[in-house]
């Protein structure tokens, strides 16, 4: 086997796979990426058992075949390399790997792709094409509010409801929830999906449209020369619509970076361990007060807002929290939101200002010491 290739578009390639490379697998095997050679074209997978990427690009071809290539000893190699300029690999018989460029030459082992596990046939499935802006939007806006708990691994994912001629992207850690609600047509009509919070890593930064299939166990992602299949989270997502209140009778409406802003300033001096701040409502201004026992340190700042409900309305939360469901709704600097509020142990709505429904925040308050 031998061939030639640019080394930007090898540097692409093996981006694009890299997310299914395990950290270290029982199977050495899945340490490394399969790469086919055949019609001028270099073929690439990496697997995990649980999510698999396969990509493609043209390449020189001098002699067909493939290869097991250990994926993070060339990912390092093609990075240093640079991406201008080209790489020859050469494989002999006894799957040495023997790289030649300008300026120097390198030799690596690899193995042989029988030993790969055969990668099934994606069967049939039902489809929803979406555009690459849609597909980044549900995975830019929702991930943030994706679990880490492994106990409980519904909440770890992101859930598409499909819907018709609307989807919703749903994810929360049951301290936050948000919900992305995408407007389109063609799509399946009464089907929900949990889609693992790896894959979904993927498609926030995509360059083309993507063309979802879902199967009982399975969802592909098909875009440009790429495709992901991923094992779908196969658990009951919890029943979010019951913890988004209805009747939050108290509105405030403010500029997005101004409150971030004070937010990061006032968060330097809590409390590391509780992260709490203190929001306080009046009808012309928001106030945020920080303080850590342990240090003395204490913050006040207060920006103007608009407040209707009532004459003051205090309520706590977690400032990494807050922060984080607040930076979703970025904009641009003049970008309004709106809180809706209860009462001081209940959930806080934020949704941007004026509402579209396109983008709905819950935050859980914190009780105030």
């Amino acid at each position: 086997m031998k061939f030639s290739v640019s080394l930007g578009d090898f540097q692409k390639a093996i981006f694009r796979v890299l997310p299914a490379i395990p950290p270290k697998s029982t199977l050495p095997v899945l340490e490394h990426i399969h790469c086919t050679l055949i019609n001028n074209s270099l073929s690439m997978i990496a697997s995990d058992q649980e999510m698999t990427i396969s990509t493609s690009f043209e390449c020189h071809v001098e002699s067909e075949g493939s290869v097991l290539i250990p994926a993070r000893k060339l990912n390092e190699l093609i990075k240093s390399l640079g991406s201008e300029g080209t790489v020859e690999i050469d494989i002999s018989p006894n799957l040495d790997l023997t790289f030649t460029t300008a300026a120097g030459k390198f030799t690596m082992k690899g193995m042989n792709s029988v030993d790969y596990p055969m990668q099934p046939v994606f069967p049939e499935g039902e489809t929803a094409l979406f555009s690459s802006t849609d597909i980044m939007k549900i995975a830019n806006k929702a991930m943030f509010a994706v679990s880490d708990d492994e106990y409980r691994p519904a909440m770890t994912g992101v859930l598409f409801q499909f819907r018709g001629n609307r989807v919703l992207g749903v994810a929360t850690d049951s301290y936050r929830l948000a919900r992305v609600t995408i407007n389109a047509s063609n799509l399946p009509e009464d089907l929900d999906v949990i889609i693992p919070s790896r894959a979904m890593e993927i498609l926030r930064k995509v360059d083309s449209d993507v063309l979802m299939s879902v199967t009982r166990t399975h969802a592909r992602f098909s875009l440009n020369n790429t495709t992901i299949i991923t094992r779908i989270i196969d658990e009951r997502f919890p029943p979010y619509e019951n913890v988004i209140p209805a009747d939050n009778d108290k509105t405030a409406i403010v500029n997005q970076r101004e409150l971030v802003n004070v937010i990061r300033r006032v968060a330097l001096f809590t409390s590391s361990s509780s992260r709490q701040i203190k929001i306080s409502l009046e009808p012309n201004i928001l106030h945020v007060h920080g303080e850590d026992d342990e240090s003395g340190s204490i913050a006040d700042e207060s920006i103007a807002c608009e407040f209707y409900g009532a004459e003051h309305f205090e309520i706590g939360f977690n400032h990494k929290y807050l922060e984080e469901a607040l930076q979703q709704l970025a904009i641009d600097g003049n970008t309004m939101i709106r809180f809706s509020f209860s009462s001081a142990n209940k959930a806080t709505l934020i949704e941007p200002e004026p509402g579209n429904n396109e983008l709905l925040i819950l935050v859980m308050p914190v009780r105030l010491n």
